[in-house]
């Protein structure tokens, strides 16, 4: 005959083990509740971060467009330019612009700088708010928008000695200058282009000067020297925010370390 404390204990183990199993499976659930929130929320990050590249390779290959339209517009027009689309940069060499060690430019440097301030006048208002937008011109845009357009001057290794011409001291001078002089020289001819926006309503030309500082080539020769002899109009586009983008890459890692 059955003792009736062993029906007792009977009755606290299973209670005991019902909840044990209620306990569990409520963890259980909580478990994959959080699973599912980290997984949505790592989903959200990686298409960011997608999202992102796309911008940034669209923008790239927007770029590589830009130039070469302005370079075939640029020979249509009876001046030949170099481009270097991985880099973004449009360059004018010092035969087409300058006297060896001068800052003024020459008859064919003014002639072939309104020919670039013409093709730019209609070229920039694509990709960068202006006063005046010739859309019907505008190619069609993978996306992208211009964020700066510096004018660089650069020189060779050859120091300037003992010369004081205008106030031209060193290559450091003799770059700047020429970069300043490339600059007025286009918005004399257009003068919008001094007006030409990026989307954060800053002005989209600048100058700088490197002197011997950036050079092309570095061979040492008077064939190298004289390609680093150059007027440098560099096309900057505009990214996004590189604290957004770090925070983004930070939490993709993460996530995969995680997984």
């Amino acid at each position: 005959m059955a003792s009736p404390n062993n029906g007792m204990h009977t009755t606290e183990e299973e209670s005991y083990f019902v909840s044990m199993t209620d306990l569990m499976v409520g963890m259980l659930f909580i478990f994959i509740i959080m699973l599912m929130a980290f997984a949505l929320n790592l989903r959200e990050q990686e298409e960011k971060f997608d999202q992102t590249t796309s911008a940034l390779t669209q923008a790239n290959e927007t770029r590589r467009e830009m130039l070469e339209d302005i370079k075939n517009q640029m020979e249509r027009l009876g001046v030949k330019v170099i481009i270097d689309p991985e880099n973004g940069v449009l360059r004018l060499p010092e035969e087409l612009l300058f006297p060896r060690g001068e800052f003024q430019l020459t008859e064919k440097g003014r002639e072939a700088l309104k020919r670039l301030a013409e093709v730019m006048t209609k070229v920039l208002p694509c990709y960068a708010n202006a006063p005046t937008k010739i859309l019907s011109s505008c190619l069609p845009s993978r996306g992208g928008r211009l964020e700066a357009v510096f004018i660089e001057g650069h020189t060779d290794d050859h120091p300037i000695v003992s010369r004081m011409n205008n106030g031209i001291k060193s290559n450091w001078d003799l770059s700047a200058a020429r970069a300043i002089k490339t600059f007025n020289a286009l918005v004399q001819h257009a003068p919008s282009l001094a007006l030409v926006d990026n989307d954060s309503r800053q002005r989209i030309l600048g100058v700088s000067g490197y002197a011997e500082n950036r050079p092309v080539r570095k061979e040492n020769n008077e064939e190298a020297r004289a390609a680093n002899r150059r007027i440098d109009l560099r096309f900057l586009m505009a990214t996004p925010n590189t604290e957004e983008l770090s925070r983004i890459k930070e939490s993709v890692k993460e996530g995969v370390m995680r997984r």
